[in-house]
C-alpha cells in the first residue's frame, strides 16, 4: 500500500507544481519592484496572456538570417512608482524569449530625455 502511494505522489507531483507554477502567472503586480520579480518567470508567450499586445513593438533580426533576436515592446500606464504613481510607460526588451532589461519611463515619447528607471533582469 506504501508503495502505491509513493508512485501516485510521484507520478502527481509534477502535475500540481506545474498548477502552483502557473497560477503564480496569472497576473502581473503594478509596483515596480514586484513587477522586476514577477516578469523575470514569463517568456513572451505567457507576457501576451497576461498583458495584451504591446503599443510599441520593434523586432532586431540578424542581417545574415532575418532570425530574430531580441525584441522590444513599450506598454502604456501597466507600473506604479514608490509613490503610487503611474509611470506613462514601461519598456520590456528581450532578448530571445526572455525580459533581459526593464525601463519604466516618466514620458511616453521615445525621443525624450526624461529620466527613466532601467533594471537588469536577474534571471532566477
Amino acid at each position: 500500500m506504501k508503495k502505491l502511494l509513493l508512485a501516485i505522489f510521484l507520478i502527481a507531483s509534477p502535475y500540481l507544481h506545474a498548477a502552483e507554477t502557473n497560477s503564480d502567472r496569472s497576473t502581473l503586480p503594478v509596483d515596480e519592484k514586484s513587477f522586476i520579480e514577477a516578469i523575470s518567470r514569463f517568456n513572451k508567450d505567457e507576457i501576451l496572456k497576461v498583458l495584451g499586445e504591446p503599443a510599441f513593438k520593434e523586432d532586431i533580426k540578424m542581417k545574415s538570417s532575418e532570425q530574430i533576436v531580441g525584441s522590444i515592446w513599450q506598454y502604456h500606464n501597466i507600473n506604479t512608482a514608490e509613490d503610487g504613481s503611474y509611470y506613462p510607460t514601461t519598456e520590456l526588451d528581450f532578448l530571445d524569449e526572455f525580459v533581459e532589461t526593464v525601463v519604466f519611463q516618466n514620458d511616453t515619447d521615445k525621443t525624450s530625455k526624461s529620466p527613466s528607471q532601467t533594471y537588469k533582469i536577474q534571471k532566477p
